[in-house]
């Protein structure tokens, strides 16, 4: 026997107000978490003549710098790097820095460190008159 009349559901039942609230909050949950995923897998590694950048999760990637000397250092912290101690940190070398150092956790420690690379002002001159 057949029916007289066949009532379809619509898919629009299935959107509420709730729901696309909540889409607007899920997004930038999952977009939070891969960034948090992908920040904690990047580190940088410094060595007496070399720094190691490696980051990744599923893919490696391993980029190696000559470490000269450093000419000056200085950290960059909002109010919200301060209350949770992450900040940029910002560093003159001679020649070019291509290392990332935004966003670093602890950056007055990264500092102190390289602080303790700075070259001697009269072995620059040096460097330069010669």
């Amino acid at each position: 026997m057949q029916a007289n009349y066949v009532a379809k559901k619509s898919a629009w039942g299935a959107v509420t107000l709730g729901r696309v609230l909540l889409i607007w909050l899920i997004v930038p949950i999952f977009i939070m978490i891969f960034d948090i995923i992908r920040l904690k897998s990047e580190t940088i590694e410094f060595y007496d003549n070399q720094i190691v950048t490696k980051k990744g999760v599923l893919s490696k990637n391993v980029k190696k710098t000559v470490f000269t000397g450093v000419v000056s250092v200085s950290v960059n912290q909002s109010l919200f790097g301060r209350w949770f101690n992450y900040g940029d940190v910002e560093v003159d070398v001679m020649g070019s820095w291509d290392v990332n150092t935004k966003g670093i956790s602890n950056p007055h420690k990264l500092e102190e460190y390289l602080e303790t690379r700075i070259v001697n002002k009269n072995a620059f001159s040096n460097v330069i008159t010669n």
